[in-house]
């Protein structure tokens, strides 16, 4: 196994069960720590045997709290960009794979994040708000109808 075949295996086990920003993010932590390493004279082969199977990282990153994630990533804003640009002038696999994050995209509404809770909140009072003008058209007619009912069985037993 490369650190190609490494990164793919992690973003195949973790795509569809987080959201993609925090798999992007995840995806770059390893990319840039593999970049780091070799900076420092560590071999490839080395870096992977300490890392271990992809399969298990990813176990562990699904089995930890999702939320947390999003704190130490901030929704998937970990970037380098100078790595970035070094794994593009390189002909690195991690610009394919991007590529391929980009063409298989999904939104989903991640409640964690402000505008999140923002969503949530306008809906809660949207709700709330339909629910009042409801009851505002609808109390008056069912007060006067009870009225009018209570005058004729009044009018009856007289």
């Amino acid at each position: 196994m490369n650190r190609t075949e490494f990164l793919e295996i992690l973003r195949e086990q973790l795509s569809g069960e987080m959201p993609e920003g925090s798999v992007a993010a995840h995806i770059r932590y390893y990319h840039d720590y593999f970049e780091e390493q070799m900076k420092k004279g560590r071999s490839e082969s080395e870096i992977l045997q300490e890392l271990g199977d992809p399969r298990l990282i990813a176990r562990t990153l699904l089995d930890t709290d999702p939320q947390s994630d999003q704190a130490v990533y901030g929704s998937g804003r970990y970037e380098s960009s100078d790595k970035r640009k070094q794994g593009s002038e390189n002909g690195s696999g991690y610009d394919r794979m991007n590529q391929e994050q980009v063409k298989h995209r999904t939104y989903r509404l991640d409640l964690t994040t402000w505008y999140g809770k923002a969503i949530v909140i306008a809906a809660a009072a949207l709700i709330i708000a339909g629910l009042l003008v409801v009851i505002g058209t609808v109390l008056p007619v069912i007060v006067i109808v009870c009225l009018v009912l209570y005058l004729i069985s009044w009018i009856r037993k007289r």
